[in-house]
């Protein structure tokens, strides 16, 4: 008895196993693009340091928007840009080239990303947000390490910074709270 959306194969040359296969192969042939990559995954928002692409998860951040202007503090590390004022609250910013152990881009970055990161607040100053992409989610691949790569639909490999390990390094000194 066939039910249907049964395929039924006569192909008396080939065996059971064999029918399968080309029945598989066919379906992976046939199957949308997205269907063919099962694979967990993740959005992400992709910023330029200078000349360098990077990632960030959309689900580490609050808000993207331009610089405001910024307060320098006096004797702050050397990673913190300054403070600004955000929505009635103080936010440390930070250029996230001293982390990524880069030289600082040459012209000051007119975006920032706000970090999801209570207290203190986190704001990264980049060049630019060039847009958003869905990757690979590389799940445990790259603990311990501040950046891995991974490939975004169209094969695009990205550099993807681990937030609460950039956090972790650019809280090394307590920073004003707000």
């Amino acid at each position: 008895m066939s039910m249907p959306g049964d395929v039924r194969v006569a192909a008396p040359f080939l065996d059971a196993e064999a029918v399968a296969a080309v029945l598989a192969e066919r379906q992976r042939a046939l199957a949308p693009a997205e269907a063919a990559d099962r694979r967990a995954r993740m959005r992400v928002l992709t910023w330029t340091l200078g000349e360098e692409a990077y990632a960030t998860p959309l689900a580490d951040l609050t808000e993207v928007a331009a610089v405001p202007r910024v307060t320098a503090v006096p004797g702050s590390p050397a990673a913190l840009v300054g403070l600004i004022s955000w929505r009635g609250a103080v936010v440390n910013l930070f250029d996230p080239a001293a982390a990524l152990q880069l030289p600082a881009p040459a012209e000051p970055g007119r975006a920032m990303l706000v970090l999801r990161h209570a207290a203190p607040r986190i704001a990264l100053q980049v060049s630019a947000v060039t847009a958003a992409a869905s990757v690979v989610d590389p799940g445990a691949t790259g603990v311990g390490s501040l950046t891995h790569f991974v490939e975004a639909d169209g094969g695009q490999r990205l550099a993807i910074v681990d937030t609460a390990l950039l956090i972790q390094r650019l809280l090394a000194r307590p920073l004003q709270e707000g």
